[in-house]
């Protein structure tokens, strides 16, 4: 344990999603957590003629002042005109693509809970000759929405990214490309008169933001499967205004460690913990299928980084949020909103699903919610015989170590050990009290020392478990 790089953490959550804290391991298994799907599964169905079909391409946040939660997501109701519901023949008429006419729409809703959403007449867009609804957008299909209070201008609070076609009768794609807009509130928008920021993507696309680590507004688009490599693929786009975006340069594409026919088709990403997280769509194609593939499943799996840039696939690649069993409603597909939201000591992840697979006729239906353990991404657990972790070694910059774990029916205790692997005297394993309950947030406590006495000095953690999941742990004070 000699010459290792000391790492500076913080006061933050250290989650176990990737490798970056631990050192070395002993006896544990990693193990990917899956949310819980709600037991009153669906939240929404759709229920007006400019809904159509729910998708949550889109954005569900908790506003910190009031707790309400706010929701925007894409309606495809029936139209007279087809922005992106007829195609041309000659690219995808051998699809059999379902000739009825869609308008692709921004819609949105509003919930005090989180689970009983209302849908507020707000009179803004006009829909077949009337105002009573609930859209803010049309033609606008997968809208993102960000709250940017960094930007001086007021109209230009709220930001949403969105793909949008510029042909009006649906008969080509001339011109059609991920575009923006403005609103000072969320409601009332203002297309960019530019538009489209992006032409060289598909139509599935995320909004991280600002990001502050690269001084740049990022976003998710599929780089376009009809330039070069048909495969769908994930790629990043960058901007300094929101309105000049450089091409999406791939950043998660398929590889030999994925089945046949495997493509990702969208990845909503958000920052946790010092982490990116990327709710990655995994589109399971039929192999045989020539391309450009347009059947197969889509269930969600994870990937994860630290720079935005450089990815890994997590959990090997198992699915975080799987499909549910034949014929249920999200057997088919699940798209995830862009970020969860956190309720107490869990983490809410909205997604709609479909109980068809991708296709002419497979599309989103209601909007459903998976909860999640806080920091519970991903954990690492023992069975009967002990098992041991031993973190990288990191500046000490707090009073108290606090840990996230289960341990009903086992044990869990933590050393405290320097920069070279040796105990610190009065933290051994016998000094530290023993937990052996459930907790999101338990105090470690040694018997005669405490962990203020080593701030500023170098430490390394080591963990016992025995019958025993260990989710994060983090320095207080």
């Amino acid at each position: 344990m000699t010459n290792a790089t000391v790492l500076d953490v913080g006061n933050g959550r250290q989650l176990l999603i990737d490798e970056w804290i631990v050192e070395e391991t002993r006896n544990l298994r990693r193990t990917l957590n899956q949310p819980a799907k709600y037991a009153g599964n669906p939240l929404m169905f759709p229920l007006y003629p400019w809904e159509g079909r729910l998708e949550l391409y889109g954005t569900v946040w908790r506003e910190e002042e009031t707790g309400r939660f706010r929701m925007w997501y894409t309606g495809l109701g029936n139209m007279g005109i087809t922005p992106m519901g007829k195609r041309n023949e000659t690219r995808w008429g051998f699809m059999g693509f379902d000739p009825e006419e869609l308008l692709y729409s921004m819609a949105y809703a509003t919930s005090n809970d989180g689970i009983f959403w209302e849908r507020p007449n707000l009179g803004l867009v006009e829909y077949e000759g009337s105002r009573d609804n609930n859209l803010v957008l049309l033609n606008a299909a997968g809208g993102n929405v960000i709250r940017d209070p960094r930007d001086p201008d007021p109209a230009r609070l709220y930001k949403s990214l969105f793909y949008e076609s510029r042909d009006p009768d649906g008969t080509s794609n001339e011109g059609d490309g991920v575009a923006v807009a403005f609103s000072p509130d969320g409601l009332n928008w203002t297309k960019h008169p530019g538009n489209p920021v992006i032409t060289r993507a598909s139509d599935s696309h995320t909004l991280l933001g600002w990001d502050e680590n690269h001084r740049q507004y990022v976003a998710h688009c599929r780089p376009s499967v009809h330039e070069g490599d048909p495969t769908r693929r994930i790629g990043r786009a960058v901007s300094e205004d929101f309105i000049h975006w450089s091409l999406p340069q791939e950043i998660v594409v398929p590889d030999e460690q994925d089945p046949p026919g495997l493509q990702f088709y969208q990845m909503p990403v958000f920052k946790y913990e010092g982490l990116y997280i990327g709710q990655l769509a995994a589109y399971h194609t039929p192999p045989e299928e020539p391309h450009i593939r347009f059947f197969g499943t889509i269930d969600i799996q994870l990937a994860a980084s630290r720079d935005g840039i450089r990815w890994e696939r997590v959990g090997d690649r198992k699915p975080f949020i799987p499909n549910g069993p034949p014929g249920s409603i999200d057997s088919g597909e699940v798209y995830m909103a862009n970020a969860p939201v956190r309720v107490g000591d869990d983490l809410w992840f909205y997604y709609s699903p479909s109980a068809i697979e991708h296709g002419p006729t497979g599309r989103s239906g209601p909007i459903c919610l998976a909860k999640l353990r806080l920091d519970g991404f991903v954990l690492v657990d023992a069975g009967e015989d002990m098992g041991t972790l031993v973190t990288q070694p990191f500046t000490c910059e707090g009073d108290s170590l606090e840990i996230n774990a289960q341990a009903r029916g086992g044990l869990l205790a933590v050393a405290v050990l320097d920069g070279e692997g040796t105990q610190y005297p009065g933290f051994g394993k016998i000094d530290c009290a023993v937990f052996d309950g459930d907790s999101v947030r338990q105090a470690v406590i040694w018997r005669h020392a405490s962990l203020g006495s080593l701030k500023g000095k170098v430490i390394r953690l080591k963990f016992y478990l025995r019958n025993a999941r260990l989710y994060s742990f983090r320095l207080t004070g």
